[in-house]
């Protein structure tokens, strides 16, 4: 009987393709990021793992992150701990359940590793059906909220604010030339940024990332004065539309396990994949 393999898998085709969109998001959102004064984001591939690496931030879990890690480069696991520890990094490891063994997680453990955080991915590939009605959903049909697209530099300008708001900021953090500088990351084609307005005043946000046929929703946040109100379902809808139109052939997002953005994704016909478990060092001694 021939071998299948993980790409031609139905589950663990998804996996390899959610790690590889995943790893390509992360240096994308470096490349992007408003709130790095100084960074150095590299990557280097030993068997299987991916090592991101960020010298110049060595407390973010996110920039600093092992990818692929399983029971093939398991002797590798020293190395890899020396890699990060010549740079004072406490690494973390994005674990999916395929590669998640009791040999795996032995290892990890003894070196003070535990399990700190779980993230639900989910799939979507049937949104060129009519989205108003079956498998998708019902949209919202509360005619006030309106969505637009972030289209210019303008825009992407004050995007950007609106980013800033949603981390309870004011805007007096950011730096002028910087925003200038990052505000065309804001309205590539492969990175569409959306707004939803109700009564002309923002009321949530989210943004659509694209490699080849493969969409990935991303960024979901919605104002705490507009909450229960259809907003981030609207948005779903919204850049599903966008994908159809597009003509990717699948799309992805990850949330945290039963939360509200776990419920509308669901409502709107994602399925859960698998759930991820990212590894940190533990705080307690062992």
């Amino acid at each position: 009987m021939k071998k299948t393999s993980k790409q031609d898998h139905l589950v663990l085709g998804d996996v390899e393709r959610m790690i590889n969109l995943e790893r390509e998001l992360t240096q994308f959102n470096h490349e992007r990021s408003l709130y790095l004064a100084e960074s150095r984001l590299t990557v280097t591939q030993t068997g299987e793992t991916t090592l991101l690496t960020d010298e110049m931030s060595p407390q973010s879990s996110y920039y600093n992150r092992v990818i692929g890690f399983g029971p093939s480069d398991l002797e590798r696991l020293s190395a890899i701990l020396e890699h990060y520890a010549a740079a004072g990094i406490d690494p973390c490891f994005d674990m999916s359940p395929d590669r998640q063994t009791s040999e795996v997680a032995e290892a990890l453990a003894m070196q003070g590793f535990i399990p700190r955080l779980q993230l639900a991915f989910l799939k979507h590939e049937r949104f060129g059906e009519d989205l108003e009605v079956g498998q998708t959903g019902r949209p919202p049909s509360r005619a006030e909220i309106e969505i637009s697209r972030v289209s210019d530099e303008h825009e992407a300008v004050s995007f950007i604010r609106l980013i800033e708001l949603s981390r309870g900021g004011d805007g007096t953090e950011l730096d002028e030339v910087r925003v200038q500088s990052k505000s065309r990351y804001f309205y590539r084609d492969d990175f569409q940024n959306f707004v939803a307005y109700v009564g002309g005043e923002p009321a949530g946000m989210g943004s659509l990332f694209i490699r080849g046929d493969t969409g990935y929703l991303a960024n979901d946040f919605t104002f705490p004065d507009h909450r229960s109100r259809g907003v981030q379902t609207a948005l779903i809808h919204h850049r599903l539309r966008m994908a159809s139109e597009r003509g990717l052939n699948r799309v992805y997002t990850d949330v945290e396990f039963a939360t509200a953005s776990h419920g509308n994704m669901l409502k709107c016909g994602f399925e859960l994949v698998y759930m991820n478990s990212f590894w940190m060092k533990s705080a307690l001694p062992h």
